[in-house]
């Protein structure tokens, strides 16, 4: 689920919230959004994203946009659009997995049922400890008034949402059996793009850092640097993968 498609969502939620349990007007309430009242009335009334809205409550999402309109009270001002995709990825790992976790276990057919049983386990409970993480991180994100901290501790929650993406991910192979068909790109295409990571590499991260003034601001550029070298061995293994594959389909 995109966060487009659940932000219309959250803002009914937020709506309902800001009016009915803080005591906002609904012109108070349109300018912390940036909408118009009429839209509040909308939102109100459900006849705007109201099926979103009834999902992220069903899902248990309402708690999260409790805290959220919590900490918007109690600090003041508008509610910003990438505070609202803030919440939104903190939310669709949420929903995803209620719906992943409600599948019946006989599908899982090739994998030995005990063990499939135990990789399912431990697979729920990283899942629950990364989206607990996750949440947690963006709670403290939108605490923080400095642009570079609140940065470095959302890309910290937005890990804990792709790692918590992982999981479903592997939750889903393992309850359908355990087989997945990969199909890889050309060879040619992969080191192409392996080439065009490393030459990334030589543009100037250290010459940047040094000139920074602020070491929070080389923690940023540091992640940058991280992340060039998680692309290029991935790509590398890529790489590696496609050629023992090629090879096994020409003996074969």
């Amino acid at each position: 689920m995109k966060p487009e498609e659940v932000i219309p969502g959250l803002r009914a939620l937020i709506v309902k919230d800001l009016v009915e349990r803080h005591g906002f007007s609904r012109k108070e309430v349109a300018e912390i959004l940036g909408i118009t009242p009429p839209a509040v009335t909308l939102y109100l009334q459900g006849k705007r994203a109201g099926d979103v809205a009834k999902l992220l409550r069903r899902k248990g999402a309402l708690k999260l946009v409790r805290e959220f309109t919590d900490h918007v009270v109690e600090r003041g001002g508008k509610i910003s659009m990438p505070a609202l995709y803030d919440l939104a990825f903190s939310v669709i790992p949420l929903i995803e997995h209620k719906v992943t976790m409600g599948r019946e276990e006989e599908s899982l057919i090739d994998l030995r049922r005990n063990e499939a049983q135990r990789l399912l386990q431990l697979l729920r409970e990283r899942f629950e400890i990364e989206q607990k993480s996750a949440e947690k991180f963006m709670r403290i994100a939108s605490r923080l008034r400095n642009q570079a901290l609140r940065m470095l501790i959302r890309m910290i929650a937005r890990d804990c949402v792709k790692h918590a993406d992982v999981m479903m991910l592997l939750m889903s192979v393992v309850e359908s059996g355990g087989e997945m068909r990969i199909d890889l790109p050309d060879i040619e295409l992969l080191d192409k793009l392996l080439s065009e990571e490393k030459s990334f590499h030589v543009h100037g991260l250290n010459e940047i850092k040094k000139m920074l003034p602020h070491k929070i601001l080389t923690l940023l550029v540091d992640c940058i640097a991280d992340d060039e070298k998680k692309h290029e061995r991935i790509l590398k293994n890529l790489v590696n993968y496609a050629r023992i594959s090629e090879q096994r389909e020409s003996v074969s």
